[in-house]
């Protein structure tokens, strides 16, 4: 069988668009303006509502509901996207919402509250920055705190750091990546804060040079069981042995002490540009470490990897990769939770500049805790996009039982005048069920074939997986046509229902006798019998893909179209 990875000539279909695998897409939302770059950071936050459904917020930097570029701060339902709670920055410039973080149940009230940076905000000197954490509850302020001199960059990462101190508060942990402390020469500090009163805990300063540690801080467990959380700091400009290699700490919550580090292993990789930490991946009962190294080398100039390592031995567990030179995987990463249900924790990460046939159009990808495999990846769907910029997981969305992720866009266009608007959305790993969808179009003989499916889409399975067009025009030819992405277009007769580009099976008679009926003509397809020779090795357990039936009667025309999702 002949399989052709191009436009169809007749309907004169070009550039490439996205891939949609793996996932069904349960809440989007997007930014009200031009320019608001919603989806710059993401966070999963808990049930926030009562609902049983984990609640997520976004991060909208160059907003302006407070002056140009102020930011602001959206906490969305899980169940139905509306806007339950949103925070805005203070003045034009501060940029609220480089970072947001679910801080843990911080006033002790039983829900989880919200910390969100704002690294710009002027108060103590231009762009010292300036954090703050709200009452998931009620939306209060419950704390603010500052940088302490201008260009500290304080807020440009945030995260719970679970409690440090042991008095049954969650605590907080800021990153000021430009924070000098009192030695002026090393570049980079995170701050741990109380949750109870607010006060500094510990600050953890950058041990040398420009390391920039700060860029990326997270909780990280209890990695030394002393009954006290710890945390995890990156640093994606350390040099030690390279330039630029980038480092990670892992530091006592009780005593500020190094519990380990890992590092990049060659120059310029940003290692430590994400972190994340405390769940624990490979079920040794101790939480795991996944880091974002930017701008590795390993499968091209700045592919990009997430790694995974053990909170027991430092070991690594897994090293992710990016696909090709300049996707800028590991910009973003996290745990994903058992998005899969087999009991395991996964991992997500982010490759903001994927390009996939359109250049940054970005990708995100999950992976198996338990095997490494990819479990899913999604794809932008237009030049720039960015998809994958911002990831986060952990929690169920839509309450199947299954952890569910959040990617962000923030260069999304919602048109031609509406540029860099952004874009979140929720994800299920529960697939889509076989479904039919758009309609067929009347050709010039009257015939309107319509799909028919018989058994059940794999990527490896001996079994038949049947996609048939009844009532095609007799005795003339017909081949059927996939993609990654459904839509439906006004073509000819009929609507295209499957947007370019496209993978085209081989031309096939309709079938069918000059003494039958005209509309007696069939087309049929075995499509697991496709997938699992190998003809189109892009396709992987997990797509979602969008096919339809074209054949000639004249002029052309066009069958409905089914979506299905290939399982293993």
């Amino acid at each position: 069988m002949k399989t052709e990875r191009i436009a169809l000539a007749a309907l004169a279909l070009c550039s490439l668009t996205a891939l949609a695998r793996a996932q069904t897409s349960l809440q989007t939302a997007t930014g009200g303006n031009a320019g608001d770059q919603f989806g710059d950071a993401l966070a999963v936050l808990g049930d926030l509502d009562g609902d049983g459904q984990a609640e997520f917020a976004v991060g909208a930097p160059f907003a302006d509901p407070a002056g140009a570029s102020s930011g602001l701060v959206r906490v969305l339902s899980g169940r139905t996207a509306a806007v339950l709670q949103s925070f805005s920055g203070l003045a034009a410039g501060d940029r609220l919402g480089e970072s947001v973080a679910c801080a843990g149940d911080v006033d002790g009230d039983g829900w989880n509250d919200l910390v969100a940076g704002a690294p710009n905000h002027d108060a103590n000197g231009s762009n010292a920055g300036m954090a703050r954490v709200w009452s998931g509850r009620t939306g209060a302020v419950l704390f603010t705190w500052h940088g302490d001199g201008a260009g500290d960059w304080f807020g440009m990462s945030v995260d719970g750091a679970g409690d440090v101190n042991g008095d049954g508060r969650a605590d907080v942990i800021v990153g000021a990546p430009y924070g000098k402390g009192a030695n002026t020469a090393n570049v980079g500090e995170a701050r741990i804060f109380s949750g109870f009163d607010g006060s500094v805990l510990r600050t953890l300063n950058s041990p040398q040079g420009v390391s920039v540690l700060g860029m990326s801080v997270s909780g990280a467990g209890d990695v030394d069981r002393d009954g006290f959380a710890d945390v995890i700091v990156g640093a994606p400009q350390a040099t030690y042995s390279y330039n630029d290699q980038g480092r990670a700490w892992v530091f006592s919550g009780r005593t500020g002490a190094v519990l380990r580090f890992f590092q990049g292993a060659t120059a310029g990789e940003n290692f430590g540009f994400c972190v994340d930490g405390g769940r624990d991946i490979n079920k040794d009962g101790w939480p795991d470490f996944v880091i974002g190294s930017p701008f590795a080398d390993y499968q091209g100039a700045n592919s990009g990897s997430v790694f995974v390592h053990s909170g027991l031995d430092g070991a690594q567990l897994f090293h992710f990769r990016g696909t090709a030179a300049s996707d800028d995987m590991g910009r973003s990463c996290a745990h994903a939770g058992d998005v899969d249900g087999d009991g395991w924790s996964d991992v997500i990460g982010g490759a903001r500049l994927k390009d996939q046939g359109l250049a940054n159009a970005g990708m995100a990808r999950v992976w198996s805790g338990r095997t490494g495999a990819v479990l899913h990846s999604i794809y932008g769907a237009a030049t720039d996009e960015m998809l994958g910029h911002a990831v986060a997981g952990g929690d169920d969305v839509n309450g199947d039982g299954l952890d569910d992720f959040v990617v962000g866009w923030p260069t999304f266009d919602a048109g031609s005048t509406s540029l860099d608007v952004g874009r979140a959305r929720a994800f299920s790993a529960a697939p889509l069920p076989v479904t039919t969808y758009c309609t067929a179009g009347t050709s010039s003989s009257g015939c309107a074939a319509t799909l028919t499916t018989s058994g059940s889409p794999s990527a490896s399975a001996s079994t038949p997986f049947v996609v048939r067009a009844n009532g095609t025009v007799r005795l003339s030819t017909g081949f059927l046509f996939y993609g990654r992405h459904g839509q439906a277009a006004p073509y000819g007769s009929g609507w295209l229902c499957v947007k370019a580009p496209f993978v085209r099976l081989a031309a096939q008679g309709t079938q069918g006798s000059s003494m039958a009926s005209t509309c007696s003509g069939f087309v049929q397809q075995d499509l697991n019998a496709h997938f699992r020779s190998g003809l189109d090795l892009a396709v992987q357990a997990g797509d979602t893909l969008f096919a339809q039936v074209f054949y000639r009667d004249g002029g052309a025309s066009l069958s409905n179209a089914v979506l299905f999702t290939l399982q293993p």
